[in-house]
């Protein structure tokens, strides 16, 4: 539990955590220089398994996570927020799981959203409210949507065996908002997972003061660690886990060669996906650019895909991520070239049974000036 000027919280959270019917623990609370009593009030609660550390300093919850996971002894590694409370039961019913199902190395559930004071806040009166009310699926289905949807586990309701750490190492540290997904997206290339339907958290909501809260800094900062992570996102994929969820996306499916399946990775960055897209297509330029690099995947490029490097100048001219002040007669003539892609795309996207190939073919019709 790293834990920060959660005074007002920390002794609900700890007992959560004590108080669960699995008793054989250590709960370790690493307080990462709170200006308030948080530590105080930790340090009142007597018990052998309670363990707080004083850092005296903020260094950020993902350095604190993995100090923290570095001294645990344990099996397997829970994790909790600081202003958040454990349901009864949730530990037991987890490690039941995992102990009974030795190929799965991580579960989740789902939340319960409470206010300041701990009263029940609806989750259809919150616009996120049933982002963790996830399903289980395949481990391509899963990749699938964490590329196209986003995140969607419950952190603090993650109970992981030690080896998913000693496999993927630590947190990313410079991320702040998106550790944990970072975590996922790497974990799901590795090992499968399950979702349980039970609420395992009482999730608090703050205004302004989750890590998480909806401000101008956070939203920048999400973009931002979105597309760190986009840039990486299917590293270590196989062709198999690639086919098993994106196989309808594919322009070539069958993967013949190493080649083509670093060029479909790039590809699927030209996914037109609300809101992420602009910052995906520069992902997807990116890539492509490093491998027309690549006199092998240059070749698979011009022969299989039609792509060399006049597309991607012309790629390169139509769409970015980045602010590009522009006349408005030249803006009006680059928005009258790409209407009728988007329009296009547009069609695509409220067909039932539209793939990648008819809007990847109709941006190559525009690249080429067709």
């Amino acid at each position: 539990m790293p834990a920060y000027n959660h005074a007002e919280f920390i002794v609900e959270a700890i007992e959560s955590v004590l108080a669960q019917d699995f008793g054989d623990l250590e709960l370790m609370v690493s307080d990462d220089g709170s200006s308030d009593d948080t530590v105080a009030r930790a340090r009142s609660l007597r018990d052998p398994r309670l363990h707080v550390i004083d850092n005296g300093m903020n260094r950020g919850a993902a350095v604190v996570h993995n100090e923290l996971v570095a001294r645990a002894r344990g099996r397997y590694v829970a994790v909790i927020n600081s202003d958040d409370a454990w349901t009864p039961g949730k530990l037991s019913k987890q490690v039941a799981f995992l102990e009974s199902h030795p190929d799965v190395w991580a579960c989740f559930g789902r939340a319960r959203f409470v206010a300041r004071g701990g009263a029940d806040i609806p989750k259809e009166s919150l616009h996120f409210g049933g982002v963790f009310d996830a399903e289980n699926r395949s481990r391509g289905a899963w990749l699938r949507h964490f590329f196209l949807r986003g995140n969607c586990l419950c952190h603090p309701t993650a109970l992981l065996r030690r080896e998913v750490y000693a496999r993927l190492g630590p947190y990313d540290t410079r991320l702040r908002q998106l550790p944990d997904f970072d975590m996922w997206v790497r974990l799901v290339k590795l090992s499968a997972f399950h979702i349980f339907p039970d609420e395992f958290i009482r999730f608090r909501i703050l205004p302004g003061e989750n890590a998480s809260s909806a401000t101008s800094a956070n939203s920048a900062r999400i973009y931002n660690e979105h597309y760190f992570i986009a840039r990486r996102f299917f590293d270590g994929a196989t062709a198999d886990l690639l086919r098993e969820g994106f196989s309808d996306l594919l322009i070539h499916p069958e993967l013949p060669t190493p080649e083509h399946l670093d060029i479909e990775k790039a590809f699927l960055f030209l996914q037109p996906i609300p809101g992420i897209g602009p910052m995906y297509r520069t992902v997807a330029l990116t890539m492509l650019h490093d491998l027309l690099a690549s006199e092998t995947h240059r070749s698979v490029l011009a022969c299989d895909y039609d792509f060399d490097d006049r597309a991607l100048h012309r790629m390169a001219s139509e769409a970015t991520a980045f602010y590009l002040a522009r006349p408005d007669a030249e803006l009006a003539r680059s928005d009258a070239r790409i209407d009728p892609v988007r329009r296009e795309l547009a069609a695509m996207r409220a067909s039932t049974s539209w793939r990648v190939t008819a809007p990847l073919r109709a941006c190559m019709r525009m690249l080429k000036g067709q």
